[in-house]
């Protein structure tokens, strides 16, 4: 529970992600957080709930006889709210850094997570790390993406297909594979 007042952006630590939420659902995009909900769990519905100036959440789950209280949520339920309240906030940031996104997500939320991204990409520059081959498969679909792998060698983190051709005491040296004159 937390104070209801207009939130534009989530905080860095999530705490004010109930007033977020209002807030999209208040002067945002309510139909869009209401689809993306549906989406990720489907005949479920995300209460936001006043009482007193102070603001909650629930959600309601078929099969459940009772609505679950935010701290019932999984982790990976939370960063999925978390990131409906990034990627669909009312004054979107000009360069949004997502970092492995797919952590604690269940798979089945993979694709749902894409399609909020690509939609945010719209208006926002986005850059984006991941581990998940599915998630980045999805997001190369969209014509705007730029996809590129990285790979390990001898500890640095490269381009795929560029190899460490030596080593000074601050800096690698990357050459190409295609031209290795």
């Amino acid at each position: 529970p937390q104070l209801g007042t207009l939130t534009h952006v989530l905080s860095h630590d999530g705490r004010d992600l109930a007033s977020t939420l209002q807030t999209i659902r208040t002067v945002g995009q309510p139909l869009k957080l209401d689809e993306a909900i549906e989406n990720a769990f489907p005949y479920s519905t995300l209460d936001i709930i006043e009482q007193r100036g102070i603001v909650h959440l629930e959600m309601k789950i078929p099969g459940l006889f009772r609505s679950l209280s935010v701290r019932e949520f999984s982790d990976g339920t939370l960063q999925y709210l978390c990131l409906l309240a990034a990627l669909l906030s009312p004054r979107p940031a000009p360069f949004i850094v997502l970092n492995e996104p797919e952590t604690s997500i269940h798979p089945d939320l993979i694709r749902p997570m894409s399609e909020l991204i690509v939609a945010a990409a719209e208006n926002s520059q986005v850059l984006l790390t991941t581990h998940s081959r599915e998630l980045a498969k999805l997001l190369s679909r969209s014509d705007e993406s730029s996809i590129q792998e990285l790979e390990k060698i001898d500890g640095a983190t490269c381009h795929k297909g560029v190899k460490k051709q030596r080593e000074s005491k601050d800096y690698y040296f990357l050459q190409d594979e295609e031209n290795d004159d």
